[in-house]
């Protein structure tokens, strides 16, 4: 009777829910955040995600502190998270480095301008252990402040592009670090289309899951004023070129960080 006492006194917070971890110690699940001049933003971004009711001893955060100019990589590490140095602008190459250096199985992405809620990285892992056949997944997402151009991408996003063409954005991603190494990683011939360019090889290999109720709040900003015209524009003309031609048009698209 000491004995069960005593352990259940030590279950997480999530061990009374369903779950599927079982190993107390090993990293299960890596999060990935490439950052290039994020220091207003990576603080909300990182507060969040070492807020998720995933056990903390079994995942780990990865910032790319991608050749930042500002206190980007000062306060990620003030918050306790790993942090790698990619001097090489881009961010294909900040994704690129940041998986290299992954411990776990699962790899999950997101952005420094985002904010994830409190179970998404349960969300992300329990629907990998339910199904041995997924090999990526990706969720909705909603912008703030709301914008017009915002809101149509966001809907275009959610109600098209992820749970019909399985094209999901990179800052709400996660997949197989196994499949990941076996279509050969992160091309760097793409930039801002890295991540669609490796959804779409990953896919191939097996099951891709959209999960509509696992949202992640991100910036507007890159949809505000003409320049958020021609972000558009470019994005999806690259994404449409991507996918039928296996090449981008364009792979420069200005820093946006306001």
């Amino acid at each position: 009777m000491k004995g069960k006492k005593s352990s259940s006194k030590n279950l997480s917070p999530v061990a009374t829910e369903p779950c599927f971890w079982r190993n107390k110690e090993k990293i299960l699940v890596s999060v990935v955040v490439p950052a290039y001049n994020e220091e207003k933003n990576i603080s909300s971004c990182l507060t969040a995600l070492k807020n998720q009711n995933f056990p903390k001893q079994n995942y780990e955060v990865i910032v790319v502190n991608n050749a930042s100019t500002d206190r980007t990589g000062e306060i990620a590490r003030k918050m306790g998270v790993k942090i790698i140095f990619e001097p090489k602008k881009g961010y294909a190459f900040a994704l690129k480095r940041g998986f290299k250096t992954v411990a776990a199985d699962f790899i999950a992405v997101t952005d420094a301008d985002t904010i994830a809620p409190k179970d998404w990285l349960s969300n992300i892992y329990q629907a990998f252990k339910k199904d041995k056949n997924i090999v990526i997944i990706g969720g909705s997402s909603f912008h703030k402040p709301m914008i017009p151009l915002a809101f149509v991408a966001q809907f275009v996003l959610n109600f098209i592009a992820g749970p019909l063409l399985k094209i999901f954005v990179g800052y709400n991603m996660a997949f197989r670090k196994e499949v990941y190494q076996k279509v050969g990683g992160v091309n760097t011939r793409f930039n801002f289309n890295v991540d669609t360019d490796l959804i779409v090889r990953i896919k191939k290999e097996g099951k891709a899951v959209f999960l509509f109720n696992n949202p992640i709040m991100v910036s507007s900003r890159h949809y505000r004023g003409i320049g958020g015209i021609k972000y558009a524009l470019k994005g999806s003309t690259n994404s449409i070129f991507l996918i039928l031609f296996r090449k981008t048009p364009f792979f420069h698209f200005g820093d946006v960080r306001n």
